[in-house]
């Protein structure tokens, strides 16, 4: 099938992952409209084939403007993601992540995008232990980010099935890579501790699991969904789980740091395994990661020394 040739319009763009699928759309010499309510990626003033938006999606102005410039298709990357802040904040997690979903697709259906490619969580299947996720699993979020972009995707299914737009709801593992330096997750955390000499905490035994995937890897994934007009749910990670104790000793192998672990009191909550299935989103989207874990921390590790 030949690759996807027309305007995307890609929410939350100045994002980590959202500078990645912007530089990747660019690549392939597609124009972009980039929207964020954060200031734009310097290099993009110098990029004729950018339109950049900056502000909020939950004006309705910017959301016009967004459209004015007919994208036929849609990235929408921008969300509320943190799980505690969404505790904190249940009815702005709502607004962020089901009310703006709700309308861009409105708009997208009104003027003439033909694929809406959502980035979801497999926290929309809640905690199932030491299971493996698979797409197919029932709807059981503990969280109200969880239960948002659940909601979220039942919104993308509704379009579908009712105006025959094709969209995608790819739910990211723990996407890591080059561009994370201001992100307060596990990976960064240890990196910015073997800058410094210094050391990181780990939840309770640090014997769960978790699937972590390269940035390289997910981008590949939003372009296959747009090349495809990819329609339904697909798990994107790496389809490797590891303990977060193998985790510091890939990190401490990679960057040659001590970073010494301290052991404590895991919060409410703390999933004990996060271990995904990626067979079905092959089948169905062609998806394969190729990025090791070891390579793609040893180019996080390169990033974060460059910085």
């Amino acid at each position: 099938m030949d690759g996807f040739d027309d305007r995307v319009l890609v929410t939350g763009a100045a994002g980590f992952i959202g500078r990645a699928v912007v530089a990747a759309l660019r690549e392939r010499d597609l124009p972009v409209t980039a929207v964020d309510r954060e200031p734009a990626d310097a290099a993009w003033a110098d990029d004729a084939g950018i339109t950049v938006i900056t502000g909020d999606l939950a004006e309705q102005e910017v959301c016009i403007a967004a459209f004015e410039t007919r994208p036929r298709a849609v990235v929408h990357l921008a969300a509320l993601t943190s799980v505690l802040r969404s505790v904190d904040a249940p009815m702005r997690t709502f607004a962020e992540n089901v009310t703006i979903t709700q309308v861009l697709l409105e708009l997208s259906r009104g003027s003439g995008v033909d694929s809406f490619v959502m980035a979801s969580t497999n926290a929309v299947v809640g905690n199932v232990g030491t299971e493996t996720i698979t797409a197919e699993q029932p709807l059981r979020p503990l969280t109200p980010y969880g239960a948002t972009k659940a909601a979220a995707e039942m919104l993308l299914s509704a379009y579908s099935g009712s105006y025959g737009l094709a969209t995608a709801a790819l739910r990211f593992t723990n996407v890591y890579g080059p561009g994370m330096s201001h992100k307060d997750s596990f990976v960064p955390r240890m990196m910015r501790a073997a800058l410094a000499g210094t050391g990181v905490k780990v939840y309770g035994d640090g014997k769960q699991r978790r699937d972590l995937v390269y940035v390289d890897d997910v981008v590949a994934a939003v372009l296959l969904a747009l090349d495809t007009r990819f329609d339904g749910r697909a798990i994107i990670g790496s389809g490797n789980s590891v303990s977060v104790l193998d985790l510091v000793d890939t990190v401490r192998a990679v960057t040659g740091a001590g970073v010494p672990a301290e052991h404590v009191e895991a919060p409410a909550g703390e999933m004990p395994a996060v271990v995904v299935d990626v067979s079905a989103s092959a089948e169905t989207l062609g998806y394969r990661p190729t990025v090791s874990l070891e390579d793609g921390l040893a180019r996080t590790w390169q990033y974060f020394q460059a910085q």
